[in-house]
C-alpha cells in the first residue's frame, strides 16, 4: 500500500531544508523501499527551486523523480481559480505516478515569496494526499533556550495549521550557535533528541523535548567546500593550481582572538594585506607548526608588496599552503561569502553532497520509515473529491441544461465547464442578451449552445397537457407554465434532449422542484424527493441531508432520506457511514423527536442490514472521534460519520448554512435524490465554484438514469 511523506519548510533556509531531504531520501534508498520523489513546483518565474531533484539525477540515488510544474507568474498563486488549476495539475501528476512504488516523497516549496500563500499551498498538498509530515524548521535566534524554541514552534503550528490533518509528525530543527566573533564559525556538539509526535486533528498537544530532532548546523562549511568553488565565486587570483581542497572553516582574521589549532588545520584564512599586526601573528603561528589549508589576501590592488609581506608569502608557500589574492576589501569579501549559496545549492560538489548525506544520517532515527503504511482507503480529501468529480465527468460527455442563461455566475461556470470538458452546456435565454453579457465580462462561450425559449415553447404544449391531464391542464395554462424556463427545461429533460438540469442561482428551491415533481416524478421505490449538500470541509468531506426539501419528515420519510443519501454517496466512491442526528445520543434522553430518529434508524437497519448506520447521535458524537468514543463507545459510526441526516429542515438548513459561511467552504447542492432524472438546485448565494461542481455531480448522476 502506498505511503505518502511530505517535508514542509517553516522559517528555514533552503540549504538546511534540501540537506535534510537528501538525507531522508538516502535513508529510504538504503532500506530498499520503492520511492518516487515529487517536487510539485520546480520553478516560479525565474527561481529554480528543485535542487533535490538535481542531486538525485546527478548522483544516481536510484529514486525516480516525478516531473514538476513550472509557474511563469508569482501572481497565479494569488488567484483562486489559477490556484485551483495548479492543485488539479499536481493531483494529476501524482496519480500518473503512483504505480509500482511504495513511497511518494513530496518536498514542500521554500516560501521565498508570497510566504503565507506558499505555506498554505504546502499544507493543502499535504492534506490532499493525507501525508505523513516532516516539518523542517530552525531556532529563531542564537540565544533561544530549548523551551523557548518549543514554545515558538508550538504557537506557530497552532496558529497556522488549524486546517491541516497531521498524523505521524517529525520536527527536524536547525540548531545554530556562533561564538562572540561574528567572523569565526565553529561546531558545537549537542545531544541528539528525538521522538515522534502524533497530532490529532491538527491540535498540537503540549510539546516536550522528545518531540524534536535537533541537528547541529552552522553554515554550509560545516561539511566543507571546495576551494576552487570559493575561488571562482570570489573571482580571486591564485598563486598555484590546486586539486580538490576541502575547506571546512573560514576564518576572518581581523581582531584579537584565541587560535585553536584544530580549526586552523582545515581552514581558509582571510586577512587584509595591510594588516601587519595579524600578518605577524600568521608568521608566529607557522613557526609553531599551526598550519592551515589556504590564505586569501584582500586589498591586493597591486602586488608591489614590501619585504615583510614577501617574506610571509614565501614562508606560506614553503609550507604548501595555497595563496589567493583579491582586490576587494576585507568586509566586501565577508559579505560575499555569507551569500555564496544564497541563490543556489552546490549540486556540483560531489564530496559536499556525500558529506551531507553521511552527516544527516547521524540524526535520522533508524525507525523513521518503518511504521506500517496507513490505510488510505476510507479517506478522501476535499481536493481529491473535487478532482475525482471532474475526472469522472470528463469521461461521460453529457449535456447539462442551464435555464438561467443570463445569470453572470452561470455564464462563467458554463464557460469553465466547457473548457475543462466537464459537460456540454446549453443556456436558455435571449441570445443577444447572453452574448452581450459575455462580451462585457470577457467570457468565452465557445462550444456552448444558446437556445431562445420563445423558439421552442410551442413544441411542448400538447405533451405537457397530456402529462397533466389528471389536473385538467388546458392549453392556455400549459402555455403560461412553459413561459417559466424551469418548466420548459424540465420538458426538454423529459424528452431526453438533455441529460440533466442545474438551476436556482436566482430562483427559489420551490420553483426548481415543482416542475420536477409534476413532470419527472419520483422513483417508484420512494415516496419523496429529498436533497443533500456535499460539504467540502477543510480536512474531510461530509454529506448533509435533508437541508432543502422536506420541512418535517416522519420516521418513514426520514429513513428514505437516509437510504437515498447512502445511494448517492456511492456515486462518488464514499463508503456510507450514516449518523441520524438528534439532540440526544442513544437513550440519554427521551422525547417525540428522539423517538422519530430512533424508529427511522431501526427501519433502515431492517431494510438494509449491511448499511453502517446509527442513531440517535448528537452532532459532536457523530463527527468527533474523542466525543464519539466517550458518548457511544460501541457505535460503528460515532466519530467516523460521513453522512449526517438531520431530523428536520429547520435543523438541517440552519446547520449547513452556518458551517458553509463560517468555515468559508464549498458546498455542492442541494443535490436532489429519489427523482427519475437529475435536476439539481443551487443556493442563491452559490459561488461559481459551487455551480461548476454541481454541474459535475449532475453529469455523474445522469449516467444512472434510464432514458
Amino acid at each position: 500500500m502506498l505511503k505518502v511523506i511530505m517535508s514542509i519548510p517553516v522559517n528555514v533556509d533552503m540549504h538546511f531544508f534540501t540537506s535534510i531531504n537528501i538525507g531522508l531520501l538516502n535513508n529510504i534508498k538504503n532500506k530498499k523501499l520503492k520511492c518516487k520523489f515529487f517536487k510539485p513546483i520546480s520553478q516560479i518565474e525565474n527561481y529554480d527551486i528543485n535542487y533535490t531533484n538535481n542531486i538525485l539525477n546527478k548522483y544516481k540515488l536510484n529514486i525516480k523523480s516525478i516531473n514538476s510544474l513550472k509557474i511563469n507568474d508569482f501572481n497565479l498563486l494569488n488567484n483562486k481559480t489559477e490556484y485551483n488549476n495548479i492543485i488539479e495539475k499536481i493531483i494529476e501528476k501524482y496519480f500518473k505516478n503512483i504505480n509500482n512504488t511504495e513511497i511518494i516523497f513530496i518536498e514542500g516549496i521554500i516560501p521565498f515569496c508570497f510566504e503565507q500563500i506558499i505555506f498554505k499551498l504546502n499544507c493543502d498538498i499535504a492534506n490532499i494526499f493525507n501525508s505523513e509530515i516532516i516539518f523542517v524548521t530552525s531556532k529563531f535566534s542564537k540565544n533561544e533556550t530549548l523551551e523557548k524554541t518549543k514554545s515558538i514552534i508550538n504557537n506557530f503550528f497552532k496558529e497556522k495549521l488549524h486546517n491541516l490533518t497531521v498524523n505521524n509528525t517529525f520536527f527536524f530543527i536547525k540548531d545554530k550557535y556562533i561564538n562572540n566573533n561574528p567572523f569565526f564559525y565553529k561546531i558545537n556538539i549537542f545531544k541528539n533528541i528525538f521522538l515522534k509526535k502524533d497530532i490529532i486533528n491538527c491540535n498540537l498537544l503540549s510539546l516536550n523535548t522528545n518531540n524534536y530532532i535537533f541537528v547541529p548546523w552552522l553554515t554550509n562549511f560545516v561539511f566543507g567546500i571546495d576551494l576552487k568553488i570559493i575561488c571562482k565565486y570570489l573571482n580571486c587570483n591564485i598563486s598555484d593550481n590546486f586539486k580538490y581542497t576541502n575547506i571546512k572553516y573560514i576564518i576572518f582574521l581581523n581582531i584579537q582572538m584565541f587560535i585553536n589549532k584544530f580549526f586552523f588545520t582545515e581552514s581558509l584564512i582571510i586577512i587584509s594585506i595591510k594588516d601587519n599586526k595579524n600578518l605577524k601573528k600568521i608568521n608566529n603561528m607557522l613557526s609553531k607548526n599551526i598550519f592551515f589549508k589556504a590564505i586569501l589576501f584582500t586589498n591586493c590592488i597591486q602586488k608591489n608588496f614590501n619585504l615583510f609581506i614577501k617574506k610571509i608569502i614565501k614562508i606560506i608557500k614553503n609550507y604548501g599552503i595555497y595563496i589567493l589574492y583579491t582586490k576587494n576589501n576585507f568586509y566586501e569579501i565577508n559579505l560575499k561569502l555569507k551569500s555564496i549559496y544564497k541563490n543556489n545549492f552546490p549540486t556540483h560538489d560531489s564530496k559536499l553532497i556525500l558529506n551531507i548525506i553521511n552527516y544527516i544520517n547521524l540524526y535520522i532515527p533508524t525507525h523513521i520509515f518503518n511504521k506500517k503504511f496507513k490505510n488510505y482507503k476510507f479517506y478522501i480529501s476535499p481536493f481529491l473529491f473535487k478532482y475525482n468529480l471532474i475526472n469522472k465527468a470528463n469521461k461521460l460527455h453529457k449535456t447539462i441544461l442551464l435555464p438561467e442563461g443570463n445569470e453572470l455566475r452561470i455564464l462563467k461556470a458554463a464557460s469553465i465547464c466547457s473548457q475543462k470538458n466537464i459537460a456540454k452546456c446549453i443556456l436558455l435565454g435571449e441570445i443577444k442578451e447572453i452574448i452581450n453579457i459575455a462580451k462585457i465580462n470577457n467570457i468565452n462561450l465557445k462550444n456552448i449552445d444558446i437556445i431562445n425559449p420563445n423558439s421552442i415553447r410551442n413544441n411542448y404544449i400538447e405533451q405537457l397537457m397530456y402529462i397533466r391531464k389528471d389536473k385538467l391542464l388546458n392549453k392556455n395554462n400549459a402555455i403560461k407554465l412553459l413561459k417559466d424556463n424551469m418548466f420548459l427545461a424540465t420538458m426538454m429533460l423529459k424528452n431526453n434532449e438533455v441529460d440533466g438540469i442545474v438551476s436556482g442561482a436566482n430562483t427559489t428551491t420551490a420553483k426548481t422542484i415543482r416542475p420536477a415533481l409534476q413532470i419527472i416524478k419520483t422513483l417508484p421505490e420512494y415516496s419523496i424527493i429529498s436533497s443533500i449538500f456535499i460539504m467540502l470541509l477543510h480536512k474531510n468531506v461530509l454529506i448533509y441531508g435533508d437541508c432543502a426539501i422536506n420541512p418535517n419528515p416522519n420516521y418513514k420519510q426520514l429513513s428514505e432520506i437516509a437510504i437515498q443519501s447512502a445511494n448517492t454517496s456511492k456515486l462518488f466512491d464514499l463508503i456510507p457511514k450514516i449518523a441520524m442526528i438528534s439532540y440526544s445520543t442513544g437513550n440519554s434522553s427521551k422525547g417525540i423527536e428522539v423517538e422519530k430518529v430512533y424508529k427511522a434508524t431501526k427501519l433502515v437497519q431492517n431494510k438494509l442490514p449491511n448499511l453502517i448506520i446509527d442513531g440517535p447521535l448528537q452532532y459532536d458524537a457523530a463527527v468527533v472521534k474523542k466525543i464519539g468514543k466517550y458518548k457511544a463507545p460501541k457505535s460503528l459510526v460515532a466519530g467516523k460519520a460521513n453522512i449526517i441526516i438531520f431530523p428536520d429542515l429547520n435543523t438541517g438548513n440552519t446547520t449547513y448554512k452556518a458551517v458553509q459561511r463560517t468555515s468559508k467552504i464549498i458546498s455542492i447542492g442541494p443535490i436532489l435524490q429519489g427523482i427519475k432524472k437529475p435536476i439539481n438546485d443551487l443556493s442563491r448565494g452559490a459561488s461559481i465554484e459551487d455551480i461548476i461542481y454541481t454541474i459535475a455531480v449532475t453529469v455523474i448522476q445522469s449516467q444512472y438514469t434510464k432514458k
